[in-house]
């Protein structure tokens, strides 16, 4: 078998080293002859000698997103307040499971019509939420029926909305609080890459309005703009698992 591999495909003749191959070939058959007689000149391993000072160095240009933002002293919530928050969310997140499968396995539960606008429509969504008096769009709370009527792919999109809107505004009001709460409430786990770089993005964002906020001194005993801004700091971070950006 081995011999029969190495015989000719293709029968040339006498090969006559003395060709000039300064002409073109006459036929197919002097065309193979000249293959055969350059095939025969090249060296079985050929080594290349760089010249390693004519090289130019690579250069990586890698631009690491930056931590949380730390929080003042007078802001910086306490591990004791981070811990209960989690103990919270994780109770919520379980009773809206428990409500979830208890509607699916109820014969006589009817989902409530509700329509919503269009996974790629950024504007709907945020009429659709927080209501429009230019284009006369009520404002939509984010009721157990509207968030359970709500794919996963949905809430990952929506969640985004939200983020580029607080980097936008640089702020975080009620209305957009109450509906990130809800959200991640029925999030599920694990996070897929973009979700879980949006959330840390989140995190981030969140962080730098709380610096903002002590910067301006527009931060009195009873406003609960610092809390909220804690409270998803402290969900992306020890709920979520990006410890990273833990407040410590």
């Amino acid at each position: 078998m081995a011999d029969c591999l190495k015989e000719p495909a293709l029968l040339v003749g006498e090969i006559d080293d003395d060709i000039d191959f300064t002409t073109p070939p006459l036929s197919g058959e002097d065309y193979i002859k000249r293959v055969v007689i350059e095939a025969q000149r090249c060296d079985d391993v050929v080594v290349v000698e760089i010249d390693k000072d004519k090289l130019k160095k690579q250069t990586y240009d890698i631009k690491t997103l930056a931590g949380c933002v730390k929080a003042p002293a007078e802001l910086s919530p306490t591990l004791e307040w981070q811990q209960c928050q989690i103990a919270d969310f994780s109770d919520v997140r379980l009773h809206i499971e428990r409500l979830k499968i208890e509607r699916e396995k109820s014969p006589g539960w009817k989902s409530t019509l509700i329509t919503l606008p269009c996974i790629d429509d950024q504007i709907g969504w945020m009429d659709f939420c927080f209501g429009s008096k230019d284009r006369e769009v009520n404002a939509h709370p984010p009721t157990l029926d509207v968030i359970l009527s709500m794919n996963q792919p949905l809430i990952e999109q929506v969640l985004e909305y939200f983020v580029e809107e607080i980097e936008k505004k640089i702020s975080v009001d009620i209305k957009l609080g109450q509906w990130l709460y809800s959200l991640l409430s029925v999030l599920e786990l694990p996070l897929n890459p973009d979700i879980c770089s949006c959330l840390r993005t989140l995190a981030r964002a969140c962080s730098k309005v709380r610096a903002n906020l002590a910067i301006s001194s527009t931060i009195s005993d009873d406003d609960r703009t610092v809390a909220t801004l804690n409270l998803f700091v402290c969900l992306v971070a020890r709920y979520f698992r990006q410890l990273d950006l833990a407040d410590p």
